[in-house]
């Protein structure tokens, strides 16, 4: 497998509070953009997987603030796979600020994984490639 790069982003003015700290709610924004980022680096962008009639939403997210934010900082945030049961998985985020590296946030967001229709699917037996590739991405994190 190729290496999936981590996503870097640097902080907006908008995305900061009152005090110039990055708004929590903006983190669980960033684990999306790195999850897709993720995928279109994999074999299946999501778009794709959309098209073909597979859809994630979300089913739970949680994250744990460890060290602020703040406007213009660079940070990276790296993305692991790190369980997968052919109807949902688990994707684990480590958002860290490039100037210290220090490791800023971490989260985790499981998704489900169902038809148009919103029904759940199993993809080992309506989507063996991409159950295939889901197996192949189970544990591996993107890079710096």
């Amino acid at each position: 497998m190729k290496p999936i790069k981590a996503y870097r982003k640097r902080v907006q003015y908008y995305e900061t509070d009152r005090m110039g700290i990055t708004h929590n709610s903006n983190y669980f924004r960033w684990f999306e953009e790195a999850r897709i980022d993720f995928m279109h680096q994999s074999s299946w962008p999501y778009l794709e997987l959309e098209e073909m009639g597979i859809f994630m939403p979300i089913a739970s997210e949680s994250a744990r603030f460890i060290v602020p934010t703040r406007f213009y900082d660079e940070v990276m945030i790296k993305s692991k796979m790190t369980h997968y049961n052919g109807y949902k998985c688990t994707v684990e985020f480590e958002v860290t600020r490039l100037a210290d590296h220090k490791l800023c946030t971490t989260g985790e967001v499981v998704y489900a994984i169902v038809d148009r229709e919103g029904k759940p699917i199993k993809l080992s037996k309506d989507f063996p490639e991409i159950d295939s590739l889901y197996i192949s991405l189970l544990n591996y994190q993107s890079e710096e």
